[in-house]
């Protein structure tokens, strides 16, 4: 009895074990009978990369060559001929304005100097003279008026003859004469003087050149004289300096910018200054003056940019990379530059509607950095195709996929 039981259970159990499997064979003829169609569906729509427009700053860049040149430079060339009987300085000495260099002896002419003041001295003697003498005949003038007036009176009480009272008014009139005569000869010395002083105070501007001094603090680039050279004042015919004075505490950066880009030049825009060969962070200033004119040969306007250099890392000569930002914009919107298109009709770009691919119409602004200002027909919410060449056409079924790290 116990084995019949036995048989009829698991008899059960196969039956219903069958039952099973065909149950799920049927499922599964009619899933995969079904879904042919959508698998295909799924497997057909092309997928593009989307993303939102971003807002970045934008500007128009320009790469140029520079060369760097000293703030301020100068030759100083000898005013009077000599002998040097003294050179202070050499090479990469750093000078202050008015220090002497170099001295250059000229004793003829240090013993014309002391004529000229003998000479002023003798005049100015002579000017007190003449000075004396005015006062003199002045005093004179007095007594003689004084004497005319008692004169006429006697003459009139009949004291005296005609002859005297004549007498009297010729001497009124000589005091009076010798007067305008000491005048005269006052205004003459005092000439006389004022010459003098002149030729000495020439003279000892000339000697003073004999100093050669520094005309601004800075560094002495170039020294062309030794002690007891003879140099001669410079002339048209001798051009060759005694030293070269530069400041560089300021480097002046000299760079070219083309024709098509100017009208973006702007006084105050960012500029990167990468000398060649340096090594450390670039240096960065802004565009400080420019020449506004274009150089007729090569169409390009002469731009510089002051950078200090109180380290003195930056050496006149060097050649330099310069990076200009022009036209700045700090919140443009933009979207990359490959997503955007452009034809007879206009500016677009590609975007997504009900899963479709829809042209939109923009305008567009700068390009930097791989990216490109839109400034119309886009928002910031607008999903565009990062790449329209090779995107489905309009009007496509795609598969939308956002990429990673834009918003």
């Amino acid at each position: 009895m116990n084995g019949m039981n036995f048989i009829r259970r698991n008899g059960m159990k196969a039956v219903l074990a069958l039952i099973g499997f065909s149950v799920v064979g049927i499922v599964a003829e009619r899933y995969f009978a079904a879904s042919p169609s959508k698998l295909a569906i799924a497997d057909t729509r092309p997928r593009v990369e989307i993303e939102h427009p971003r807002r970045v700053t934008v500007a128009q860049r320009l790469q140029t060559n520079a060369t760097l040149e000293a703030f301020e430079d100068t030759d100083l060339f000898a005013k009077v001929s000599g002998y040097l009987s003294d050179v202070r300085v050499d090479i990469g000495d750093h000078v202050k304005a008015g220090q002497v260099l170099a001295v250059i002896s000229v004793p003829e002419m240090e013993n014309e100097l002391a004529e000229d003041k003998a000479q002023l001295d003798s005049k100015q003697r002579s000017l007190e003279t003449a000075e004396r003498q005015v006062d003199h005949n002045k005093a004179n003038v007095t007594l003689q008026d004084v004497t005319l007036k008692r004169q006429e009176e006697l003459f009139k009480a009949r004291n005296i003859a005609p002859q005297d009272l004549d007498q009297a008014r010729a001497n009124a009139d000589i005091a009076k004469a010798d007067v305008g005569v000491a005048e005269a000869n006052l205004a003459f010395a005092a000439a006389q003087v004022e010459l003098a002083a002149a030729t000495v105070e020439r003279i000892k501007t000339l000697l003073a050149y004999a100093q050669i001094v520094a005309p601004f603090d800075g560094v002495v680039a170039r020294r062309l004289v030794n002690r007891g050279d003879l140099v001669q004042a410079a002339t048209s015919t001798r051009t060759t300096p005694l030293f070269t004075v530069e400041r560089i505490d300021t480097i002046r950066v000299f760079c070219d910018v083309p024709e098509n880009d100017v009208p973006n030049l702007h006084v105050g825009d960012t500029a990167i200054v990468k000398p060649y060969g340096f090594e450390g962070k670039p240096f960065a200033g802004t565009v400080t003056r420019f020449s506004l004119r274009l150089n007729p040969a090569t169409r390009n306007m002469r731009t510089e940019i002051d950078l200090p250099n109180p380290e003195e890392r930056l050496y006149p000569g060097m050649y330099a990379e310069v990076s200009l930002e022009m036209n700045r914009r700090p919140d443009a919107l933009t979207v990359p530059a490959t997503a955007v298109g452009s034809d007879g009709i206009g500016n677009f770009v590609y975007t997504i509607t009900d899963n479709r691919v829809t042209r939109l119409a923009i305008n567009i602004g700068l390009s930097d950095s791989g990216r490109t200002e839109v400034t119309g027909g886009l928002s910031k919410e607008t999903p565009v195709v990062t790449t329209y060449r090779g995107s489905p056409p309009p009007g496509t079924t795609v598969q939308p996929s956002v990429v990673r790290g834009n918003s």
